[in-house]
């Protein structure tokens, strides 16, 4: 009688690292190459030979119970992955990080970038349009020199404005997906008129709008370039381990300005997707605000009452009903996310255990103005952006920190006289108050004038 071994007939050996994979499977979970090639193990030949065994009653022992092994979500498209793969056999996803292997990689948009750094190049041209070259030439001024980002959407680039030489900008390419005419025009239509409302922004933490265009199918968004790198990008550069409490305060205040320059316009605009990726830090430690998501106008499949990211996004976001105070949960979320290290993408909408418990360097009173804003009803949050930056602003100078105003009751370090003096010797500002550097300085000041007298005296 031939055999054939169940498990060798389904082993796939990947040609980059021999590892032995499942029939079916995509990518090698090992070294994440593709398997476009089924090589199929040859199954061994074997000859059993077999014997006539007199009837007797089994005694044999009853088998093991099997136990269920874990498996491992991709956070990149959700197939179950065996516990130890690297790469997901579906999507090529690295499954754990390169920097702490002891921690899954989260969905997060730098997941998905790995991702692409792991897919042949053959089949990323082949889903939908083919990314522009290098040098391609926009509307005979924008020539593109790089693309830096890609998705479903459509890609992002950076360009030279040939009209200024030393003009760099980032030309966002969104996509239209769209077989009806009457709803291409409609949605060409609100993303010319969302634009013109970019356009007209005027706020240091904004990226400034250039341009728009169309090409066809293709719609084409002209905006500054900042030189820096988002939040979550930074964060995963650290081994998404958490920020210290002075810098997120920091950050959290120039972001509720940004908000309430947009709640203030008229109307109102509401951001709808505050997280980490769509914050940008430059090199002088200023935060901007990007992505409006505008290319939602060319997604027929996506509502437009949901927009936003799952774990971000506050409950009345997903029924349609956003208002201002949205935008604070969503910050909120961001600064638990920052302060703990923890990415609410991955875990259960509305979840937000305490940041203390996470991270005990982290104050009670920053975790309560969190917990405050992580309010299942907008009524329990804080009325605007700017009582949650005045909230901020106060914590900060409690312990310290890096606050935007001077500390009440104190001296500011760039003050002059004597006070500086002293604090240049080591001395803390936050010793002194201004009634004691005051006597201090008229004390000193007296000793001096009295010295100049004996010496005058003395002369004569």
């Amino acid at each position: 009688m031939l055999e054939v071994s169940s498990k060798e007939a389904r082993e796939l050996v990947c040609d980059t690292c021999g590892f032995v994979n499942m029939i079916g499977e995509k990518y090698c979970s090992e070294c994440g190459s593709p398997l476009g090639i089924e090589h199929t193990a040859t199954p061994p030949v074997k000859k059993e030979v077999v014997t006539e065994i007199p009837f007797t009653e089994d005694v044999s022992p009853p088998p093991a119970p099997k136990v269920a092994e874990k498996n491992i979500n991709c956070r990149y498209c959700g197939s179950k992955n065996t516990a130890g793969n690297k790469y997901c056999f579906e999507c090529g996803a690295p499954l754990i990080s390169h920097t702490n292997p002891n921690r899954s990689v989260q969905k997060t948009q730098s997941a998905v970038r790995s991702r692409q750094n792991y897919r042949p190049q053959d089949e990323e041209e082949n889903e939908g349009p083919a990314p522009l070259p290098p040098n391609t030439v926009l509307q005979g001024r924008y020539q593109i020199t790089k693309r830096i980002g890609q998705g479903g959407m459509g890609a992002i680039y950076l360009a030279d404005d040939l009209r200024f030489s030393q003009r760099v900008a980032v030309v966002k390419e969104m996509l239209d997906h769209f077989t009806d005419p009457e709803q291409r025009r409609m949605a060409t239509t609100n993303f010319d008129r969302e634009a013109e409302m970019l356009a007209n922004l005027n706020h240091i933490g904004i990226p400034e709008v250039y341009d728009r265009f169309t090409e066809g199918n293709r719609h084409y968004l002209v905006m500054e370039y900042i030189n820096g790198a988002d939040l979550e990008q930074r964060w995963l550069d650290q081994d998404s381990g958490p920020f210290e409490e002075y810098q997120v305060l920091d950050w959290a205040v120039q972001i509720c300005e940004i908000l309430h320059y947009l709640h203030n316009q008229t109307p109102p605009i509401v951001y709808r997707d505050m997280k980490p990726a769509n914050l940008i830090l430059n090199e002088q430690g200023r935060i901007y605000v990007v992505d409006f998501g505008i290319a939602r106008h060319f997604n027929p499949t996506k509502k437009g009452t949901m927009i936003g990211t799952q774990g971000y996004a506050p409950p009345e976001q997903y029924r349609g009903q956003v208002e201002p105070r949205s935008d604070l949960y969503a910050l909120a979320a961001t600064m638990h996310h920052l302060l703990t290290g923890r990415d609410p993408q991955a875990e259960a909408p509305f979840s937000f255990p305490s940041i203390r418990e996470l991270n005990t360097s982290v104050s009670v009173q920053t975790e309560k103005l969190i917990t405050r804003c992580l309010s299942m009803e907008p009524e329990a949050r804080y009325r605007s952006a700017m009582e949650m930056s005045e909230a901020i602003k106060k914590i900060s100078r409690r312990h310290g920190g890096a606050a935007m105003d001077p500390i009440q009751g104190t001296v500011p370090i760039q003050s002059k006289g004597i006070s500086t003096a002293l604090m240049k010797l080591g001395f803390s500002h936050k010793l002194f108050s201004v009634e004691w550097l005051l006597r201090i300085n008229i004390a000193l000041l007296s000793m001096i004038v009295v010295l100049l007298l004996i010496i005058l005296l003395a002369k004569n």
